[in-house]
């Protein structure tokens, strides 16, 4: 098996730059804000995601935030297979996924919190 030349790749860096730009809530909020406020919370209580409770106890934070990561780069693959999808309602489908997950990231930063703060939470 054969590996393309770089050149022949229909990924520009521009492209990535405007992805990133596009993602930014995404990040801050789904990557960043939940990954430092459960690093927080988790003085306070017990990770409920059993999946994720898992990952903590066997590989640890390192592994979480790859995790993290690694969901970036599916929503990078969304994002790609959404433009080159030619459906009219193209931008309004990755509009609405990216803010699906920037507000579910924003809950998961808020529940968080009010572990660290009142030790109460949205979700039990």
């Amino acid at each position: 098996m054969e590996f393309p030349y770089r050149s022949t790749f229909k990924y520009p860096e521009k492209d990535l730059i405007v992805f990133l730009s596009d993602i930014k809530y995404i990040i801050l909020f789904y990557v960043f804000g939940d990954f430092l406020t459960t690093i927080g919370a988790l003085n306070f209580g017990v990770e409920q995601n059993g999946f994720i409770a898992f990952v903590l106890a066997e590989f640890g934070l390192g592994a979480f935030l790859l995790l993290k990561l690694l969901f970036i780069v599916a929503v990078y693959l969304n994002y790609k297979l959404i433009r080159q999808s030619g459906l009219s309602w193209s931008s309004f489908l990755w509009n609405t996924s990216k803010f699906a997950i920037a507000f579910l990231g924003v809950v998961l930063v808020v529940n968080n919190l009010m572990i660290m703060l009142n030790q109460t939470s949205l979700i039990v």
